[in-house]
């Protein structure tokens, strides 16, 4: 009697490899730049708080919405980093993994 027959596997590419480090390497960077703008930030403040005018109050007024903006836009770009780095992974672990369905012809041979 013959018959056909169906195997189904999973098979892996390449080990396992975790990405989600690679938001780290930005991020780090992301971290001096805004270090280097909070501290430009106080010194700023500082200098301008010293002084007083129209123009001085309306230059640190200025100047603190800007900085505000500026701390959002880096920490939107650190969640983004995040959401990126984790959606790199999932598609490239995806990517690494084929379903594999076999069918194969089965056959009974007696022996006499």
């Amino acid at each position: 009697m013959v018959g056909i027959g169906q195997y189904k596997t999973s098979y892996a590419f390449a080990p396992y490899e975790d990405l989600r480090f690679k938001q780290h390497i930005f991020n780090a960077e992301l971290g001096k730049v805004q270090a280097i703008s909070e501290e430009m930030a106080s010194i700023i403040n500082a200098e301008l708080e010293l002084n007083k005018g129209k123009v001085i109050e309306q230059s640190l007024l200025e100047f603190s919405k800007n900085h505000r903006l500026f701390t959002i836009i880096i920490n939107d770009q650190l969640r983004l980093m995040t959401t990126l780095s984790n959606k790199y992974h999932e598609h490239v672990d995806e990517m690494n993994r084929q379903e594999l369905t076999i069918f194969y012809e089965e056959s009974k041979k007696t022996v006499r």
